[in-house]
């Protein structure tokens, strides 16, 4: 499921009789089916809309199918943001991996991986960005979670401070519900995202770097588009 390429699996049924494959390997095929048809039904629909009937006809397996697989819609949402996520953590450490040592490059390389992916998975940005915090408790909680794992890498900027003055503590908590926010609200308003790179280069740099200096690499993120 979690890549550009292969983020959507092939949704067909399986072919009928003899397909050569072990019942390890159907399982594994519907399940991803099951993920993939969940993300394109909650794009479609939002949580609160969406309905075990719709993915299992969108997946093309039997309801019985979803729940040797899922308890329910709720843990079909965990399992497919967590594969997306798992995905999403490679894609940015190999982004940010030649710019070891350079603090703010990693911060515009990580954010330009994930600008990228999301424009290319509109289906998957909603999943992770948009209707989290909407649908249940337990969801809303495993993306705080998320949220926290990411905490330390905003605060080794911290180490950048020119003037070595103290921040907030919740400088980074900010800096991420921002972050959130101004993605979401582009992609609900059916905008592009890469061209949010400068804007939220800036936004995650000014803190720790001044204003002038955020600006500076901004605009230079912007030219290397």
């Amino acid at each position: 499921m979690p890549s550009p390429d292969d983020a959507r699996p092939e949704l067909g049924p399986l072919p009928g009789g003899h397909h050569g494959l072990s019942r390890e390997q159907v399982l594994e095929s519907q399940r991803e089916r099951l993920l993939a048809a969940f993300a394109q039904v909650l794009a479609a629909r939002g949580y609160q809309q969406t309905n075990i009937t719709e993915i299992v006809k969108v997946a093309s397996v039997s309801s019985k199918a979803f729940y040797e697989n899922f308890d329910s819609k709720e843990t079909c949402f965990l399992a497919a943001a967590d594969a997306v996520l798992d995905y999403l953590r490679g894609l940015v450490a190999d982004a940010v991996a030649p710019h070891q040592g350079h603090w703010p490059e990693q911060v515009v390389a990580a954010l330009r991986a994930l600008l990228d992916f999301f424009a290319a998975e509109p289906d998957l940005a909603r999943l992770c960005l948009v209707e989290p915090l909407t649908a249940t408790p337990r969801v809303a909680a495993r993306f705080r979670e998320v949220m926290i794992e990411t905490i330390p890498y905003l605060r080794a900027g911290r180490a950048e401070r020119p003037d070595n003055a103290e921040l907030p503590e919740s400088t980074e908590d900010s800096l991420l519900g921002g972050l959130v926010v101004l993605t979401s609200r582009a992609i609900l308003a059916g905008e592009p995202l890469p061209p949010l790179l400068p804007d939220l280069v800036e936004f995650v740099l000014a803190p720790y770097l001044g204003a002038r200096s955020a600006r500076q690499i901004a605009a230079a993120s912007r030219a290397d588009e």
